[in-house]
């Protein structure tokens, strides 16, 4: 049997990516303040509005939500927290009471404090897994670890799953032109971490499938990290990290630029494979230049 799915967000830049990643597998609602690109079934609103997250959810099994603020350069740091905070326990709160089976919540890395944070403020060990520590100081970053609190309160309640997805940085076309650069950046403020929408698209798909999970939380990143110089050679001359904050050598004796973030959680539990990088997007600048 399809699963009907209903989509917050949907209407946005990864809301259309994730839209298409599904539509063929799902039976597919796009909630949001804008119409989505896609002729699928509508509803106009916000995820601040309860009322309609009350009637909207009612006969779906799974939400995916995706509405939110995405950084803190896009609304002021009360419309952010309000928007993330409150539109997310609306969310999960609605979900509840309609039963619905599983909502998945993206939330960021930018909750672990490791962006928009202090510069001398480096990872504790790398890769950085889901028990990094989270210390976020932003409204932005405090946002999304507050989200994740909710979430894992209502995890916790057993009555709708709940799966966490922290894409890393989500790289879009207009800023493939940049990457060269931000890869030789050694200062880069997201540590050479990149995603595609494709890719983010991917996991939630996956998120939304996969059955026997709750209350976990999912970091999505490429494979790699922008840039050929070795990752850990990176990470030395940034922050002296070396040695025993190291936790899986391994996995950089293999790939030497792998990304700081570790994904083989999604990997094992999701089935989460990389499909993009940044290679890729940068073929496909010059490719149309050309």
């Amino acid at each position: 049997m399809t699963d009907k799915i209903l989509v917050t967000g949907g209407a946005g830049r990864l809301g259309w990516h994730v839209v298409e990643e599904m539509k063929t597998g799902a039976e597919l609602t796009v909630l949001d303040i804008c119409a989505p690109r896609q002729d699928l079934p509508y509803i106009e609103g916000s995820v601040l509005d309860f009322g309609l997250l009350q009637k909207s959810f009612q006969g779906q099994d799974v939400v995916v939500h995706l509405a939110a603020i995405p950084n803190p350069r896009t609304a002021p740091a009360d419309v952010t927290f309000q928007t993330n905070v409150q539109g997310t326990w609306n969310v999960l709160q609605a979900a509840e009471e309609a039963g619905v089976r599983r909502v998945v919540v993206i939330s960021s890395d930018a909750a672990t404090g490791l962006h928009y944070n202090p510069e001398n403020w480096r990872p504790q060990y790398v890769p950085v897994d889901e028990k990094h520590p989270l210390r976020p100081t932003d409204f932005y970053s405090l946002s999304k670890e507050v989200t994740e609190v909710v979430c894992r309160s209502y995890a916790l309640r057993g009555k709708t799953e709940i799966v966490v997805i922290r894409p890393t940085h989500i790289v879009f076309e207009f800023e493939y032109p940049e990457l060269h650069d931000r890869g030789a950046d050694l200062e880069n403020y997201h540590f050479w971490t990149y995603v595609s929408p494709w890719d983010v698209a991917q996991g939630i798909e996956k998120a939304a499938k996969v059955p026997g999970i709750n209350g976990e939380i999912f970091f999505i990143s490429a494979e790699d990290s922008l840039g050929d110089e070795p990752l850990l050679d990176r990470v030395r001359k940034r922050w002296g990290i070396t040695g025993d904050a190291v936790l899986k050598p391994e996995v950089y004796a293999s790939n030497p630029t792998a990304s700081l973030l570790d994904i083989s959680a999604a990997r094992e539990k999701l089935g989460y494979a990389p499909r993009v990088n940044w290679r890729d997007m940068v073929a496909k600048v010059a490719a149309t230049a050309e």
